[in-house]
């Protein structure tokens, strides 16, 4: 019952931050945006794998989950945490209870990542998540998240607002 309420509560928390964040346009630093996806990465990679596991040959580079290719994305992630928190903090912001601690929510917000990646890929979609894995494969892991922040500000131009609101860097 404890595990039970405490999603409930992590649940609420999650959905009025979200709504404060785009109400108030709260946004992480590109930094803190990089290290949220770099933290993300493995869950990602290994969702799409799991899920892509009947359509595509084991062999591919997306299946090797024990490849030292995928852990370096394993090491990438945790190196990431510690900033990527701070993101996560800023993103549903005074909304969060006090007495939640972020660190409490990783397995959380990994199986919220893993169920939405999940749920977002489609069968005929596995062929080109496979082959864009294969050309990000050779990328450091934190030039891997840049490239998703960096694709999320492309693609939020206009009226779009985007799921992670990326702070604008000054220019020069």
């Amino acid at each position: 019952m404890k595990k039970l309420a405490c999603c409930v509560t992590l649940l609420s928390a999650l959905n009025i931050g979200a709504a404060q964040a785009a109400e108030t346009r709260a946004c992480v630093s590109p930094e803190q945006a990089n290290a949220i996806f770099t933290y993300i990465l493995p869950v990602v990679f290994e969702a799409a794998g799991t899920k892509c596991s009947p359509y595509l040959d084991q062999d591919v580079a997306l299946m090797q989950h024990k490849s030292n290719s995928y852990e370096k994305y394993t090491t990438a992630s945790e190196q990431a945490w510690p900033t990527a928190k701070l993101g996560i903090k800023i993103m549903f912001g005074e909304k969060m209870p006090e007495s939640m601690d972020v660190e409490a929510m990783r397995p959380f917000l990994d199986g919220l990542v893993t169920a939405m990646v999940s749920d977002g890929i489609k069968p005929k979609s596995c062929a080109t998540i496979s082959e864009a894995y294969t050309l990000l494969e050779p990328l450091p892991p934190s030039n891997v998240g840049g490239l998703i922040g960096l694709f999320m500000k492309l693609g939020s131009q206009g009226d779009k607002k985007p799921p992670i609101n990326i702070c604008e860097t000054a220019k020069k």
